[in-house]
């Protein structure tokens, strides 16, 4: 008889989220490097010729490429903040019912 498989752990837990996150944005260095080398490249091909419209064209490229990846890399970090606000806010609503050093600091300075 087969057996449904169920994880002992959550597939989507925040450290692995994290885990992943961190291996994309270094994905994404890698990309726009080697982009910005594809630019330096067609760049010294437009120097010699500067008729060469392909080279341009790859230039421009190159350069979408480079900033395709920086951009991704941006919203990777939008996501993640994002994720650390929901998860403070879910532990913040968890403590609700329990008083916090931090919630009596900060009653305490405004009295």
């Amino acid at each position: 008889m087969v057996t449904t498989y169920i994880p002992k752990k959550n597939f989507f837990a925040p450290t692995k989220i994290q885990t992943i996150a961190k291996a994309v944005m270094k994905d994404c260095d890698a990309d726009r490097q080697r982009a910005l080398e594809a630019f330096q490249y067609f760049k010294s091909m437009v120097d010699t010729d500067p008729e060469d419209d392909k080279s341009k064209s790859e230039m421009i490229k190159a350069l979408e490429l480079s900033m395709t990846a920086n951009e991704k890399k941006v919203k990777i970090l939008d996501m993640m903040l994002k994720m650390t606000q929901a998860e403070l806010k879910k532990s913040k609503e968890s403590n609700s019912g329990q008083l916090l050093f931090e919630d009596i600091k900060s009653s305490h300075l405004r009295d």
